[in-house]
C-alpha cells in the first residue's frame, strides 16, 4: 500500500474485474462545466479520487485521509498561490460492491460510476491518488477522452507508465518490476547459490515482481514458481497458501520471495511456523508493512523500503507528519503524540506534497496542460527517500528505494521498518536498465512554504 500502497487483510487485485466503455454521452460531461479549467476558480482547485472507504478494502482508507491532512494543513496556512485545495474522495469499494463486502456505498457503485460523479458533476480539475490497478484500469480511457489527468495512481502497475497513450496518467510508487530487480541483485550479493523460492499474487503483481527478478538474474525453478488465485481474497481460502509453502519446505528452498498483500504475508508467515519452515524471506513493499502484517514470523525479513522509517528523527518529514495528522481531528480523530506512523500516512502525504508542489511550481495560472508540464519539469521534495522527478518518458514516479530488513520487538511482531545502511538503489522497468547504487541517503528537506 510504506512504504509502497499497503493493501487490506482480505483485499486482492482482481484483474477480471475492469468495466466496460461509458455511454459515449458522458464523454464530453466535463466540458459542458465552463469554458474555462475545470475545477479551478480564482480562490479553489477541486481534484478528486476513488479510494475504498468502506468494504474489505477499507484499510486503505487512511491513505487518501493522510493526504487530505496535508491539504488541510495547507489551506489553514494559506492555500497554493491563493487558492485553497478540495479533496473530493469517493467511496468505490475497490470496484468490489457487486461482491457484497460490507460496501456501503450500494452495490451498484463501481469506480467507473464514481469517476462520472466526480467528472461530470463535481468537474475535479484532476484525479489524484486513487487507488488500484483493476479498479483505475477500468478508467483509463473515460479520463483520457474527458481530458481529466489521473494523477499518482496508488499502485506499482506498469500500466500508469504509458506517456505516448495516455499522456495525462502517473503512477507514484516504485514499480513491481523494478522492486523484483532490486530485490534479485540483494539476493545474488548476499544468498549466492542458494535456492529461491516465489510465491505471488496471480496478477500483475505477482507477474510483474517476477519479471523483475528474472530479469535482475535470479534463477527459479518451475516448481519453486508458484502463485495464489487474487479471488481468494474474495472467498477467503488458504489452501492455495498452505500447499505452496509445503511445497518450498520439500524443496528445500532457502529464500523465498513473497509477492503478496499483508494479509497473505501473515498466513504465509504463520503456515511455515507451524511447518518449522524458516527461509530467508524477501517480501514486497505492498505486503510487508508490520503494523498490518502483524506476525512475528516476519522478524529478519528483508523489503524495500521508500519511505522513511517513523523513528527516524533525522528525517525531518517524521516530525512533520506528526503534526500535520495531529492537527487534523476530522481525519484523525483517534491519533496522539505516541500513536505509530504507518507507510499508508507516509503514501499519502506524499502523493499530496507532490500535487502541492506541482500546483505551486505551475504559478497563478492553472491549466491541466500547464500542470502536466509543471510535473514532467519539476523535481519534487516530498517524503520519499528517493527523488520524484517524472519526464515525457518517465510516468511511474519513484524509482527504487533502500532495502530494510524487520526487527525484533521483545518477542512481539514488528512495528517498525529500519534501514540497515544508506544505500539506495534505482532502476526503470526496461530489462537492459542498469541499477543505479548511491552510498548516500539524501535525506529531502521541506520547503520554506510548507513548513
Amino acid at each position: 500500500m510504506f512504504k509502497s500502497i499497503r493493501r487490506s487483510t482480505t483485499l486482492l487485485s482482481v484483474a477480471a474485474l475492469t468495466l466496460g466503455m461509458v455511454s459515449t454521452g458522458l464523454l464530453t460531461s466535463s466540458a459542458n462545466a465552463s469554458t474555462s479549467t475545470p475545477g479551478v476558480t480564482a480562490k479553489t482547485i477541486t481534484i478528486g479520487a476513488t479510494v475504498p472507504l468502506s468494504g474489505v478494502a477499507a484499510s486503505y482508507a487512511p491513505v487518501s485521509a493522510a493526504a487530505n491532512a496535508v491539504f488541510t494543513y495547507i489551506n489553514k496556512h494559506g492555500g497554493i498561490n491563493g487558492r485553497r485545495i478540495k479533496y473530493i474522495r469517493l467511496d468505490d469499494c475497490y470496484d468490489l460492491a457487486a461482491y457484497g463486502l460490507g460496501c456501503t456505498a450500494g452495490a451498484s457503485t463501481t469506480t467507473l460510476s464514481q469517476n462520472q460523479v466526480l467528472v461530470a458533476q463535481q468537474h475535479v480539475f484532476a484525479t489524484v491518488g486513487s487507488l488500484g490497478t483493476a479498479a483505475e484500469d477500468s478508467v483509463l480511457s473515460y479520463l483520457k477522452q474527458n481530458g481529466v489527468p489521473q494523477l499518482f495512481v496508488a499502485s506499482g502497475s506498469r500500466d500508469w507508465n504509458q506517456p505516448s497513450i495516455y499522456p495525462g496518467t502517473f503512477g507514484f510508487q516504485t514499480s513491481y518490476v523494478a522492486e523484483g530487480k532490486i530485490f534479485a541483485r540483494y539476493i545474488n550479493a548476499h544468498f549466492a547459490g542458494q535456492t529461491v523460492g516465489f510465491i505471488g499474487q496471480n496478477d500483475d503483481f505477482g507477474a510483474d515482481g517476477l519479471i523483475g527478478l528474472t530479469d535482475g538474474g535470479v534463477s527459479i525453478a518451475s516448481a519453486n514458481n508458484l502463485n495464489y488465485n487474487a479471488a481468494d481474497a474474495i472467498s477467503g481460502s488458504s489452501s492455495d497458501l498452505v500447499q505452496d509453502v509445503q511445497t518450498l519446505q520439500a524443496n528445500k528452498a532457502q529464500v523465498v520471495v513473497l509477492d503478496s498483500v499483508p494479509g497473505f504475508t501473515s498466513g504465509i508467515l504463520s503456515i511455515a511456523k507451524q511447518l518449522s519452515y524458516s527461509p530467508q524471506w524477501v517480501i514486497s513493499s505492498v505486503g510487508s508493512d508490520p503494523t498490518l502484517v502483524n506476525n512475528v514470523g516476519e522478524v529478519g525479513a528483508i523489503s524495500l523500503d521508500y519511505f522513511p522509517a517513523p523513528t527516524n528523527t533525522k528525517d525531518p518529514w517524521v516530525p512533520w507528519l506528526r503534526k500535520v495528522l495531529l492537527a487534523d481531528k476530522a481525519d484523525f480523530p483517534t491519533f496522539t503524540a505516541s500513536s505509530v506512523l504507518t507507510g499508508n500516512d507516509f503514501y499519502g502525504a506524499a502523493y499530496a506534497v507532490a500535487f502541492a508542489e506541482t500546483l505551486k511550481a505551475e504559478g497563478k495560472n492553472v491549466t491541466r496542460a500547464g500542470f502536466l508540464k509543471a510535473l514532467k519539469s519539476t523535481t519534487m521534495n516530498t517524503p520519499a527517500i528517493t527523488p520524484l522527478k517524472y519526464s515525457s518518458s518517465n510516468h511511474q514516479g519513484l524509482l527504487g528505494g533502500v532495502i530494510a530488513t524487520l526487527p525484533s520487538n521483545g518477542g512481539a511482531a514488528p512495528t517498525i521498518v529500519v534501514e540497515p545502511n544508506t544505500t539506495v538503489f534505482s532502476t526503470t522497468n526496461t530489462k537492459s536498465s542498469p541499477i543505479t547504487v548511491s552510498r548516500k541517503l539524501d535525506i529531502t528537506t521541506i520547503p520554506n512554504w510548507l513548513k
